[in-house]
Formats: C-alpha cells, sequence, structure tokens
C-alpha cells in the first residue's frame, strides 16, 4: 500500500514542527544560561544562619521582654 505524495510531505512537516517545537525551550535556556554566566548545577555553599535570640527572658510576665 503506497502513501500519497502529500501525505508523506505533511508528515515530514509535521514531525519537523514538532521537533522544533520540542527543542526550542531547551535551546533557549541554554542560550540564557550562556548569556547570563549562571550555573544552577554548581551548588553555593551558605552559611546557616542562627535563629536564636541572644536574649533570655527574665520578665515571666506574659513572655513579652518590654
Amino acid at each position: 500500500m503506497k502513501i500519497e505524495q502529500a501525505t508523506k510531505d505533511r508528515i515530514v512537516r509535521n514531525v519537523i514542527l514538532s521537533l522544533f517545537i520540542y527543542l526550542l525551550p531547551v535551546a533557549l535556556l541554554f542560550i540564557t544560561l550562556k548569556i547570563t554566566g549562571q550555573r544552577p548545577w554548581e551548588k553555593k555553599t551558605q552559611k546557616a544562619e542562627n535563629t536564636k535570640s541572644l536574649t533570655n527572658k527574665t520578665n515571666l510576665n506574659n513572655g513579652s521582654n518590654d
């Protein structure tokens, strides 16, 4: 069973269009990373902030220091 030439052309065109639509965001991501120089896969070590209060509560009234 032969496929008509118009049908073959339409299938090829649709495959190429689908690949373009799929690869466009990936290409834009690589271009953006190249232009900005960012490398999110390289973890930057950040020092953990100590969030404990340095002052002790000495007043027992409602737990406030005021």
